[in-house]
This record gives structure tokens, C-alpha cells and sequence, in this order.
């Protein structure tokens, strides 16, 4: 299910179609990939939910960033490898440092039963304003990422998502050749099931975050808290420095 080289969009766009938690309804069959050892696969990313240890349902598999139920919500389950979330409940990662550079990859595959307004995924949505952050959300059907580092959040979209079915994300955020120009710049990157929807320059990163991330939900409480729960089954979530 989950043994696929993701390193780039062309690796993506052959993982997308393999089948997971039991489902094949990822697309036209292409040709796998050999056999990779977990290591392997994950050699891009310094931090991975594989949602494969019932005993540990946050389990981070590089052991330094295990994603954990807040108190008082309802307790979650796994799937054929898969975290199954129904709208009342999430995980919390707290927050470290391997977060906070300001170039990463952030790889997702999902499938959404339903929809709400604002269904977080994986977000690091800080609570208030004037704060960085960033956050892989569905906005109705409408799988959008969100980045604010300088300013107000910049919004991007990468096309709508079909109900009932896999799909991959995958986001890039790189250092941009800015030629001889003296100011920073930042390549973004997004790509939804192996194609490339989003390309942009951006002038500033998002590497000082503050709070905690979430995984399904808002674990800050934020106003229309209840319209920011994911409906569906989440396969993996990946995340490296670049």
C-alpha cells in the first residue's frame, strides 16, 4: 500500500494509484515500483504518520514528533492502515523545531466521505493574526493550501476532490533563483494526484511558527471550530526539511 518512491511528481503520480486501506479506486492501473524497505521510502521526510500501530496512533515513524489525542475528544481508530476520523475528533502534534525551517515537502493521501467549510487536514493554523502558518484544507470541496508568513495568508488552490475516492497532495516549498535580484524568494510547488497545479514565487516563508499542529482538526479552538473537522480516511501524512 504505502511502498512507493514519492521522491518528485512523476513518483507521485505512480503512487497515487496503488491501492490503500483496501481501496483501488486511486485510478487506471500503472506499472509499481520494486520493493522498497520502509527507510527507503521515506528518505526525503524527517517526519511520517503511517497510521500502522493500533497501540500508537500518532505514531511518528522517526520517533520525534508522535501526534497525540487531546483530552476530552472522542478516542480515533485505524483502518487497514489508515486513520479514520469522523468529524468530532483529531490528533495534536506538538509543536519542535522540525517544523520550523523555512523550506520543507509535505505529502498527503486522503480520501473525504463528506465535507465542511473548513476541514483541516494538516495544518499549522495559528490562532490570531500576524502569526506564520500554513495548512493543507479542504474548503468545501475545494483542496486548497494556505501560507502566511509576511502579511495576510496567501491562498492557493490545487482543484476540487471527487468524494469517496484517493487522492495525493503533495506541496513543495523551495528556494527560489531569484537571479540578481538582493531579495528572498521561495518556489511553490503543489501538485494534487501527479499533476502540477500550483507554481508561484512568494517573498516570504513561513518558518516561525508558535503553536501546535493538527491533524483532522483545529486543536486551537478557533471561532467555527465545528466546521473545521476532516470527514474521511487519511492513508499517510509526510513531512521533511528541504
Amino acid at each position: 500500500m504505502k511502498n512507493v518512491n514519492l521522491i518528485g511528481a512523476a513518483a507521485l503520480l505512480v503512487s497515487c494509484t496503488l491501492m490503500a486501506c483496501g481501496d483501488s479506486s486511486s485510478g487506471p492501473e500503472l506499472s509499481k515500483s520494486p520493493e522498497q524497505s520502509k527507510e527507503e521510502i521515506l528518505a526525503e521526510y524527517s517526519v511520517a504518520y503511517e497510521f500502522d500501530n493500533p497501540a500508537n496512533i500518532g505514531q511518528d515513524f522517526f520517533g520525534k514528533n508522535d501526534a497525540q489525542l487531546d483530552k476530552g475528544l472522542p478516542a480515533l481508530q485505524l483502518e487497514n492502515d489508515c486513520l479514520v476520523l469522523d468529524g468530532t475528533s483529531g490528533l495534536r502534534i506538538p509543536l519542535s523545531d522540525s517544523f520550523k525551517s523555512p523550506y520543507f515537502v509535505v505529502e498527503v493521501r486522503f480520501m473525504a466521505t463528506d465535507t465542511l467549510p473548513l476541514s483541516n487536514i494538516f495544518s499549522a493554523d495559528p490562532p490570531g493574526a500576524e502569526v506564520d502558518g500554513w495548512m493543507i484544507r479542504l474548503d468545501g470541496s475545494e483542496l486548497r493550501f494556505h501560507i502566511r508568513g509576511a502579511g495576510d495568508w496567501e491562498i492557493f488552490s490545487a482543484g476540487k476532490i471527487s468524494l469517496n475516492e484517493w487522492h495525493t497532495v503533495r506541496v513543495e516549498f523551495t528556494s527560489a533563483d531569484m537571479g540578481e535580484l538582493t531579495v528572498m524568494g521561495y518556489d511553490l510547488k503543489i501538485f494534487l494526484d501527479g499533476n502540477e497545479s500550483v507554481s508561484k514565487t512568494l517573498y516570504s516563508d513561513a518558518a516561525n511558527l508558535k503553536f501546535d499542529l493538527g491533524i483532522g482538526y483545529d486543536p486551537h479552538h478557533q471561532s467555527r471550530y465545528d466546521d473545521r473537522f476532516f470527514i474521511g480516511k487519511i492513508d499517510y501524512i509526510r513531512y521533511g526539511n528541504r
